[in-house]
């Protein structure tokens, strides 16, 4: 079988590849950027969420001791249900607010600087990978 010396420059049988290896980088790029995003939304939520939901709990406290003893066990027995957040990276403070100290108020700190996405920073801008979320109460006196 012998070939038109030709019909060379009007052969297509392969420019779908050769346009695939031009827009494939991108399409990559912005598949990781989406997954990235996707996880750090996912782990600014759930700090935020457990940041509030611990100063909610601590609220039956009669003392800061009792309050900051609430929020911390709430926090370890509830962090098994954000798929996000790992137990090992997580920090908790907790600090009286005011003159009189009229306010409970609870931190939350995460850090995910290790994690598999936080690797994609090389190739996508991605957020801070340490997360501080505050949830402040009132005391009563209402």
């Amino acid at each position: 079988m012998r070939h038109d010396p030709l019909a060379l420059g009007t052969d297509q049988s392969a420019s779908t590849a050769v346009e695939f290896a031009f827009i494939a980088p991108i399409l990559l790029l912005l598949l990781f950027g989406i997954i990235g995003y996707g996880h750090a939304f996912g782990v600014y939520h759930g700090v935020q969420q457990l940041a509030a939901e611990a100063a909610r709990a601590s609220v039956a406290g009669l003392d800061d001791a009792e309050r900051e003893r609430l929020a911390r066990s709430f926090i370890t027995r509830n962090i098994g249900s954000y798929a996000f957040l790992e137990p090992s990276k997580l920090t908790v403070r907790t600090t009286a607010l005011g003159a009189p100290a009229p306010s409970f108020e609870v931190t939350v700190v995460y850090d995910y600087s290790d994690s598999v996405f936080n690797r994609l920073s090389s190739m996508v801008a991605l957020p801070m990978p340490v997360v501080e979320r505050r949830a402040v109460v009132q005391r009563g006196g209402y």
